[in-house]
This record gives C-alpha cells, sequence and structure tokens, in this order.
C-alpha cells in the first residue's frame, strides 16, 4: 500500500510535490531569493523562515478527502556581481525554476531590473530594505499598471515589507520637535546618508543653525569631535552604519564628547544590534526601531530556537540573541508568513497551480495567477515581529510602528511611539530622557554676591549670640540653603546625590565673545562640562537657554530702579522773599519811593489838594496842603498793603497817580500771594523721580546697569522705542555702567540724587533692608524668572525641577528668602518719617518764622520810634516851660501809661502862664482866640 503512494507522488504530471501520509497532502511553492555573496545570514534567514513557515491544515482535497498543508520552498540565487545585468542574467539562468514569487535583490540600483522581468513573468516582486530617496534612480515614481485580459489588474510595483524612507525620515524630524532641538550638529558618511539628513532637516526646520559634518568610515574622525566640542555642540544626529557607531563614539569619548549631557540620535534602524555595548557611553543615545528591544530580548521569543540555523550553513545548538539580527534579516519571518497566508486565502478562490513556463521566457504565457497573488498579499494583513504587516495600493508598508529606545548611562528604556497613522505624533510611553543613576557628584558654581552666595562669616569665640550657618563649610547665603533644600529633597526618592561648591572667583555670568565665539563666565564652565550646575541670581534668557538648560524658576523678579529718597529742604528764615528776586524788591521798593515822590509833587501843584482851614470863613486869607511827605508815603504805603488810608487825594492828577499806584499794586499782590503759596510750602531738593519715563524724559540724572547681563540685554532688544534710547545713552557714557550690584549701590549712594541703578527687583529689596536712605522707584519694567543653568541634554533636570516645584509648594522656598532678606546680614526695620499731623500743602511754624521775625524786628524798631518820639516830646516841653528833663519824663510817662484815662492834662509851669493879653500877641491873633473861646461856649451850652 505505501509502494503505490510513492509510484503514484513520482508519477504525478504536476509541477509541484506532494508528499502524502495517511491524513496530510504537504503542498510545495517555489519562492526565490536573491542575495549578494555576502548577505549570508539574511540568506539563510530567507531561506529557513520559508522552510519553517507554516499555516497548519486547511483546506480538503479532491483526493480522499485529505486535508492540504501548504509550504515555501526558497531558491536561492546569488549572482556574482550587484550590476543590473548581472542580476538578470543570474535570475534567467536557471530555467528548472518556478517560483510564485521573487524577493530581492536588497541593491536599490539593480532591483529594477528583477520588478521589470516579474512584471513581464506577471509574478509578485518583494523586497524588504530601506531604499533611499533618490529620484534619478526612478524608484519611487509611481508605476502604471499593466493591463490584463483577466479581470484582475497587475500592478507594476515592488511591495516592500519595510517602511517607506520618506516614512521613517518624518518620524526622526517628529523626534526632533517632542525634543525641541534647536541648535545641534549632523554627521554622516555616505551620499545616502546626506540625502536622509536633509530630508529630516526639511521635515523638521530651516531656521536653527546646524552643523553638517562628513566622517570618514576608514580614517580617524577626532578631528571633527574637537571642533564640535569647541563650538559647544551637545546634540547630534549620526547617521553611519551599525557596525561603525561604536568607532564613532570612540573617537568621540576622546575629547569628552560621551558624557551625560551629550545627545546622540542615531539614524539607523539597526543600532539594536549595538545597543548592549552603547550601555559603556555615558550618553543619552536615541534611534527609532521597527522592532521591540524587550520583547526580542526575552529568552521565550519564539526566533530564539531558530536563529541559530541564521549564522552558519552548519547548524550550532548555541543560538546568539535575536537583538543582534538586522531588521532586514528579522523581516524574513514576516514575509514568508504574509505570504504563505495570501497563498493560502487565494487557494481558498482558486484552483492555483504553479506556473508551468520558465520565468523568462519571451513566448510564453504569464502566470495567470500572479495578479491574483499581488492582490492578496497587498490585501492581506498579519502580526510578525515587526508588528503589524499591511500594505497599500502603491506596495508600500502601512499602519505599523515605530519605538523610540534611549540609552542612558547603563539603563535602556523604550519611551514612546510613533504611528504611522498618526504623522507627527509621538505617543510617550515610559519615562523621557533624562533618567540616570542614582549616584551622583555635582560640581556647583556661583556668583559671588549677597545674599545669594558669599564667603562664610566665622563666629568668635565666645560670642553666644552669632550663630553659623551649618550648610557649607566655606559659603554661605541663600544658593547654599536652596542647593542643601534641594539635594535634601532629592535624598527622599532614593537619589545618592552629593555636591561642591567650586572655589573660583566669577565676574560675570557669561556673554558670548563675537571674535572667539565662545561663552564666558558662568556659562562658559557650563559649556565646557566644569561643572554641573550653576546656582545665582542668573537671570533665564532665550539667548542663555539655546545654549544651556535651565530648571524651573526658583524666583520670580523684574527689573526696577534702585535710587535715593528725596531730601526735604527746611525752607529759609526769609522764605517769604522768594516770590521775588532781590532785582523785583528792589524795583518794587524804588516804584515805592519814586510814586511817593511824584505823589507829593503833583499833590502840592495841583489846586484842588489846597483848602480853606476854616470852613466857617467864606474868605479864608490862607488855604493848607495836608500832603506833605510823610502822608504821601503813608498812603502809597497804605496801598500797596492792600490796607487803604484815611486821606485821599482830590485833585484829577494826584487821583491818576494813586489809580496808577493801586493798578501796579493789585498786580504785585496777587502775583506774590500766587507765588508765595508754591514756594512757601515744604520743597524738595530736587524734582523727584517717579518712574521709568520720568528718568528718560530729564537730563540732570544719570542712570546705569551691570555693563554685562540681562538687564542691559533688555534695552538692547527692547521694541520700545523709550528703552532703546535709554540704551543708546547708557552706552554712549559708559561711566555709568558698573560690574556689580554692590557697585551700582555705592554710586547711587555717592551720586546724592544724581545717578539711578536699574538693578533686579529681589536685590533691590535686600538693599532697602539694608540701607533706609535708597528706595525703590516705579513698578517693574519686566517680568523674568531666577532659575539653576546646566549643561543642555542635562539629564538630572527633572528631578531638580521636582525637588524646586516641591519646595515652593511647601513654602520652603518663601522662608528661606525671608531669612536672607529680612534676618540676615544686619537687616533694618525702615519706617518713614512722616508727621501724621501733617497735612498736604499745610504751613508750619517754620515756613512763617521769617515773617514773625519782621513782625518782631518792626515792632522793636516801632518801640524804638516811639521813644524817641516821646524824648523829643520832653526836651520840647522842657525848653518851652522851664522845668527839669526829670519832673518832665515822669509825669508824662506817668499820664502816658494810665491806661483808664483817655485825657491828660497839658504840663505848664505856673509861673510862667499863658496870657492872651500878652503884648506879643498880635491883634489878629487876639481876635482868633476870642473867636475860639466863644465857639468852645457855645458848644459846652449846647451839650
Amino acid at each position: 500500500m505505501f509502494c503505490l503512494i510513492f509510484i503514484f507522488c513520482f508519477l504525478s504530471p504536476t509541477t509541484f510535490s506532494q508528499v502524502i501520509d495517511k491524513e496530510t497532502y504537504t503542498v510545495f511553492f517555489q519562492i526565490a531569493g536573491i542575495f549578494e555573496k555576502d548577505s549570508i545570514t539574511q540568506r539563510l534567514a530567507f531561506k529557513e523562515s520559508m522552510r519553517d513557515a507554516k499555516l497548519g491544515m486547511g483546506l480538503e482535497s479532491s483526493q480522499g478527502g485529505k486535508a492540504l498543508d501548504w509550504r515555501l520552498e526558497p531558491v536561492i540565487l546569488q549572482p556574482d556581481r550587484t550590476d543590473s545585468y548581472s542580476v538578470w542574467k543570474n535570475l534567467c539562468s536557471n530555467k528548472t525554476m518556478r517560483p510564485i514569487a521573487v524577493f530581492g535583490p536588497q541593491n536599490p540600483i539593480s532591483d529594477g531590473t528583477v520588478r521589470d522581468q516579474c512584471a513581464f513573468a506577471k509574478i509578485p516582486h518583494i523586497q524588504a530594505t530601506w531604499k533611499p530617496v533618490d529620484t534619478d534612480l526612478g524608484i519611487n515614481e509611481e508605476e502604471e499598471p499593466i493591463e490584463d485580459t483577466e479581470e484582475m489588474t497587475y500592478k507594476k510595483i515592488s511591495i516592500n515589507f519595510y517602511p517607506r524612507a520618506e516614512e521613517i525620515l518624518e518620524a526622526y524630524a517628529s523626534l526632533l520637535k517632542y525634543y525641541k532641538w534647536e541648535n545641534f550638529a549632523v554627521l554622516y558618511e555616505d551620499d545616502f546618508g546626506l540625502m536622509r539628513v536633509q530630508k529630516i532637516l526639511a521635515e523638521f526646520t530651516d531656521h536653527f543653525p546646524v552643523t553638517v559634518r562628513k566622517l570618514d568610515p576608514t580614517e580617524d574622525n577626532v578631528k571633527v569631535f574637537k571642533d564640535l566640542s569647541a563650538y559647544k555642540e551637545s546634540r547630534i544626529i549620526l547617521d553611519c552604519h551599525e557596525d561603525r557607531i561604536l568607532k564613532y563614539l570612540e573617537e568621540a569619548r576622546t575629547v569628552n564628547m560621551c558624557n551625560e549631557y551629550q545627545h546622540y540620535i542615531l539614524i539607523n534602524m539597526d543600532t539594536s544590534k549595538v545597543a548592549d555595548k552603547l550601555s559603556y557611553f555615558r550618553s543619552n543615545i536615541t534611534w527609532l526601531s521597527i522592532t521591540e528591544y524587550d520583547k526580542l530580548q526575552d529568552s521565550k521569543h519564539f526566533l530564539v530556537s531558530r536563529v541559530g540555523r541564521w549564522t552558519s550553513e552548519t547548524p550550532t545548538s548555541l543560538s546568539p540573541p535575536v537583538t543582534l539580527f538586522k531588521v532586514e534579516t528579522l523581516i524574513m519571518n514576516d514575509v514568508a508568513n504574509h505570504v504563505l497566508k495570501a497563498l493560502k486565502e487565494l487557494k481558498a478562490d482558486n484552483d492555483i497551480k504553479n506556473p508551468y513556463n520558465f520565468l523568462c521566457e519571451s513566448d510564453s504565457e504569464p502566470w495567470p495567477y500572479g495578479a491574483l497573488l499581488q492582490e492578496k498579499i497587498l490585501k492581506t494583513k498579519t502580526t510578525g515581529v515587526t508588528g503589524q504587516v499591511e500594505f497599500n495600493e502603491k506596495g508600500e508598508r502601512v499602519n505599523y510602528t515605530l519605538y523610540i529606545n534611549e540609552i542612558h548611562e547603563s539603563e535602556l528604556d523604550t519611551i514612546g511611539m510613533w504611528d504611522s497613522t498618526n504623522g507627527p505624533v509621538i505617543k510617550s510611553v515610559s519615562k523621557s530622557i533624562g533618567s540616570q543613576k542614582n549616584s551622583k557628584h555635582f560640581i556647583i558654581i556661583s556668583r559671588k554676591a549677597k545674599p545669594y552666595f558669599y564667603d562664610k562669616i566665622k563666629c568668635e569665640e565666645g560670642n553666644k549670640t552669632c550663630v553659623e550657618e551649618p550648610a557649607d563649610e566655606k559659603y554661605e547665603g541663600f544658593v547654599v540653603d536652596l542647593v542643601e533644600k534641594i539635594f535634601t529633597t532629592l535624598r527622599k526618592y532614593n537619589f545618592n546625590y552629593t555636591y561642591t561648591f567650586l572655589d573660583k572667583e566669577y565676574k560675570d555670568y557669561g556673554s558670548y565673545d563675537q571674535k572667539t565665539k565662545k561663552w564666558d563666565g558662568l556659562i562658559g564652565d557650563l559649556l565646557d562640562k566644569k561643572a554641573d550646575l550653576a546656582v545665582c541670581d542668573l537671570t533665564i534668557t532665550e539667548k542663555r537657554k539655546k545654549v544651556v538648560d535651565f530648571s524651573v524658576p526658583f524666583m520670580t523678579l523684574g527689573i526696577s530702579i534702585l535710587y535715593t529718597k528725596e531730601k526735604k529742604v527746611a525752607p529759609g528764615m526769609f522764605s517769604f522773599l522768594k516770590p521775588y528776586t532781590f532785582d523785583v524788591w528792589m524795583y518794587t521798593a524804588t516804584a515805592y519811593c519814586v510814586v511817593s515822590i511824584v505823589l507829593f509833587v503833583c499833590s502840592r501843584i495841583s489846586p484842588a489838594d489846597w483848602e480853606n482851614p476854616q470852613p466857617c470863613d467864606k474868605d479864608p486869607e490862607e488855604l493848607e496842603n495836608i500832603w506833605n511827605f510823610k502822608n504821601c508815603t503813608w498812603l502809597t504805603m497804605g496801598s500797596i498793603m492792600t490796607q487803604g488810608c484815611d486821606i485821599l487825594p482830590k485833585a484829577i492828577g494826584s487821583r491818576w497817580v494813586c489809580a496808577m499806584w493801586w493798578f501796579f499794586a493789585v498786580i504785585v499782590c496777587q502775583t506774590y500771594i500766587a507765588q508765595l503759596s508754591a514756594s512757601m510750602t515744604s520743597a524738595l531738593e530736587n524734582e523727584p523721580i517717579n518712574n521709568v519715563e520720568d528718568l528718560a524724559k530729564q537730563t540732570k540724572v544719570l542712570y546705569g546697569a551691570i555693563r554685562t547681563g540681562s538687564t542691559m540685554d533688555f534695552f538692547k532688544l527692547s521694541k520700545d522705542k523709550m528703552y532703546r534710547q535709554m540704551y543708546d545713552n547708557m552706552m554712549a557714557n559708559p561711566v555709568v555702567l558698573v560690574n556689580s550690584n554692590d557697585e551700582g549701590e555705592k554710586r547711587v549712594i555717592n551720586g546724592k540724587n544724581k545717578y539711578a541703578f536699574f538693578m533686579e527687583s529681589t536685590s533691590i529689596e535686600y538693599k532697602l533692608k539694608r540701607n533706609c536712605e535708597l528706595k525703590k522707584v516705579g513698578e517693574e519694567l519686566d517680568s523674568k524668572d531666577y532659575g539653576i543653568a546646566m549643561p543642555a541634554n542635562s539629564p538630572f533636570r527633572t528631578h531638580i525641577n521636582r525637588a524646586i516645584l516641591e519646595l515652593k509648594e511647601l513654602t520652603v522656598l518663601d522662608e528661606v528668602k525671608k531669612k536672607w532678606w529680612e534676618e540676615k546680614n544686619d537687616a533694618k526695620q525702615c519706617e518713614d518719617e512722616k508727621d501724621e499731623n501733617d497735612a498736604e500743602g499745610d504751613l508750619e511754624m517754620q515756613n512763617l518764622m521769617g515773617a514773625f521775625i519782621v513782625l518782631i524786628v518792626g515792632l522793636v524798631f516801632s518801640l524804638f520810634i516811639t521813644a524817641a518820639e516821646f524824648m523829643n516830646e520832653v526836651r520840647n516841653i522842657v525848653v518851652r516851660e522851664q522845668v527839669s528833663h526829670k519832673e518832665v519824663f515822669i509825669k508824662e510817662l506817668k499820664s502816658s501809661l494810665n491806661f483808664f484815662q483817655m485825657q491828660k492834662p497839658v504840663l505848664r509851669n505856673p509861673s510862667r502862664a499863658s496870657s492872651i493879653a500878652s503884648p506879643d500877641i498880635s491883634e489878629k491873633d487876639t481876635k482868633r482866640l476870642n473867636a475860639m473861646e466863644n465857639f468852645l461856649a457855645f458848644e459846652k451850652e449846647e451839650q
């Protein structure tokens, strides 16, 4: 019975062999694979995968109802050379071969000939390689389908199991955007690598500076990495063969370009081959892969038992790790399973048979099932080592996932995924860049300035009130406490971090020198990797962020103005004279004298000012004039004092003189009063500066800032015309610029309201607590933050940010700031000297002191004049009455000081009584005296 079965199978007319047992028919289909002679691993993987692929028993055969088992039989072709003609000649030399599909070659230059021959024979052409983007090859152009008489149309395409090159490069561009790279370097080693890099940059951006250098695979490239180190490049894209990745990184390590602050992105999908060795480099290394590295490392992976047959023609029991194989090798398993599944689905619908004709026969009919199989392969969906396998109508792979792998220190992790259906979106699935070992010693640099960082003040022996700060042995300040709090917080999360402050004096925060193309100061040392952290009053700016990384802000501030308080000037004793200058007062006094003289002359000349002394006498013999010079000066004085006078002129001329003087007096008095109300209030020594606008408009007060720093950058880069003008003024007068805040403070104090200094508001707050003569002027001009600077790509930034945010939430930072701003270093409680009873615009005694003195002096002077008049009257009585001075003085004084009597007797000598009948009196006088006596007698009778 068994012999009959064997003879039947041997004599079968079909071209495929059938091995029949009791239960199953095994059906073999040939699939050709074209490989270069040095592609041993890929050839063996193709051979083993095709033979190992199976779908199990499926359809029932027509022969006894037995199940069919489909298998692929690989046919290996190895042309001597890789040119198109040699490949075509080798393909057509095997006339016994009847393949249902052709795989390869991997060379994108020669696969066009194979694709054309497959199109002629109408059998599917399969590829699994990263095809470069090269329009000269014509491999990316859309092919026109070959028309066929059958319903199904054959497409002149290659079905590539490898992701399309353009999409892979788009994924790398998305990765750059994910990491937010702005300035970086690109290293490549061949023309294909340059094309890949160009595509990535075209998809990413064209605004940021990019350094592009070529590597020599056969020579030493240390100089290239040395140049990158001089350029302070810490982000590098490396496109090279996977076998030379370690070579280039070793060369980079010789110039200290492999440390925790360097970040390399490798444009190679086979980097997983050397992933275990990359852990020896202390750098961030990222690459994309279509396979999951963790799954390939699993000892239970289904390829573990098979890859031993991929390395040698003679299989061994020792199997290398699956991760050591290239994607193009691993993908052979997916090709075999996908083609076999498509073949089974095609067999279910058609009675498919192997081709009868030779592949290259010009007069033979094409394989009738080629277009159907091609369509089935395009529409079939499978899952393999490289994930989901699915194609579009052009034979391009779609709906696949690329995994983002990252190595830092000794750790490797898959940190995200890129899905071809989501385009530029990267999904983070694990920790981001920055995972590091739990132990690290940090070198910290800072700039000495109170209260942030300065030499520790040692307490004298026996001084019990002095308390030394325990945070550090050599330094103290806000920065020292801040660092101590951060590292204490990190130790709670099992980070064994230690730190040391670098003993170095820094004058500048860091500025870029256009001549040397280097940064100096704190930023320069960070870029040179001489320190790990820079902690001080360092402002986060866009210019600095391009070269270093910053933590989240630990303090928010703004630029403001440091100025001295305005000093009140006590008014002078004779401040009431200030409304007019000395010249005005002299001219006014001269006008007073001149008007008095003119009035005297006019009133003497004018007839109307001469009056009859005896109103009862209609025909007076004499006229009298009351306008002597004393009365004229009294009238002008009363007028300008706005008090008036009891006598007034009657003549038109003298009245006109008075009118003009009154007009002048009105103007003088009103302007004096108006000016006096302002000049007699408390005056300031200078015009006050209340805001930056006041400072910009005036020219008496100079202003400046620190010579190099974010404050000057603010004025330099500002688009506000006023700030730009202020920057130009400061640069035109460089003497107003200083090197430190302390120097600026001294200039403000010594300037005595003639110099203002632009400083961060937090530093101003510290200065105000220690010098009550200073003040802050106006509001902040901007808003900025202090942050901790660290080298670019620092893996420690995430954890430092976490510690700072935790300290903020617990208000620990506020407590530390309060300690160093309001308690330490001789802090004072400055109080404004303000009179609570003082009202705006009121006058105090010191304003009117001069007026009181003038009054007192005037009163004293009037007493002297009164005394002189009294003594003159005493003298006249003594002469007239012939009595003694003492008698007259006493009697007159008693009578004058008797305030209860309004009359006093005329002092006369009894022996010298007057007589109206005196012979010395004339007859005319006698008549006048008689008339007066008669008039007085008549008045008494009436009363």
